[in-house]
């Protein structure tokens, strides 16, 4: 009798972990939530994503109206879009405690909730057409407008930041080298146009960061966390947060 009871409760146990968080293979990105129509664009055909897909980097993504996306990546970290957002899976890996993640938002809005580095060559990327970020154990998002302004809002933790220019050819997953030495945002007297050698910024929780399509910006600035958690697009990426303990 006790030899059918431990057989029942470890089928029952092994029944529950098939259907238990499932983190997406090296290489891919798990669908785990869709709203409406997204598109997956590969080699100029489209099909609609549905939870459960897993998306092969390099991957474009198209999110349509009244639209939503929740992506898992190889580390665990979440990544979710809003409507009429349009991105690219340029690289999705992590393994032997090293990951190598980027997303290039082209246009839209992007939520990341990252866990924390693996390694000291670990790499997160979400980048805009105007600027390369790199994270570690943050929620911030990135919004990117029609003319290519793009905003950085931080929630938790911090993010790095450097220029991507405009006029240099975009290379699907080039890495763009950031310079090593970190200066504070005092040394910013005004809005002006610099190379992507000469600047490089860390912006943290409550701060953003805006960039002109020129590539000129401002110091990173406080914003008004409580009047944000009432926009409703970061308002359902806090409660997806919650739901999914993050």
């Amino acid at each position: 009798m006790r030899a059918v009871l431990f057989l029942f409760i470890f089928f029952f146990v092994s029944y529950a972990n098939c259907f238990s968080y499932e983190l997406p293979l090296s290489g891919q990105a798990l669908v785990n939530l869709v709203e409406g129509d997204v598109l997956l664009c590969v080699k100029g055909t489209s099909r609609n994503l549905k939870a459960g897909d897993r998306i092969m980097a390099p991957a474009r993504v198209k999110l349509k109206d009244n639209s939503r996306l929740e992506l898992v990546v190889p580390d665990g970290s979440i990544l979710r879009f809003a409507s009429n957002t349009e991105f690219k899976l340029v690289k999705a890996v992590a393994n032997e405690g090293k990951r190598d993640i980027q997303v290039d938002v082209a246009l839209g809005d992007c939520w990341a909730s990252v866990k924390k580095l693996l390694g000291e060559d670990s790499s997160f990327q979400v980048n805009s057409p105007t600027a390369v970020a790199g994270v570690a154990g943050t929620k911030y998002r990135v919004e990117v407008t029609l003319n290519k302004s793009t905003s950085y809002r931080v929630y938790e933790g911090k993010i790095r930041v450097g220029y991507r220019p405009v006029s240099e050819k975009y290379v699907p997953g080039k890495k763009f080298v950031m310079p090593k030495r970190v200066q504070g945002p005092g040394r910013v007297a005004g809005p002006k146009r610099v190379s992507l050698q000469e600047w490089m910024f860390i912006v943290q929780r409550g701060y953003q960061f805006n960039i002109t399509p020129q590539g000129r910006f401002n110091r990173p600035e406080p914003f008004d966390m409580q009047k944000d958690r009432q926009n409703s697009w970061v308002k359902w990426n806090l409660m997806r947060d919650k739901e999914l303990g993050l």
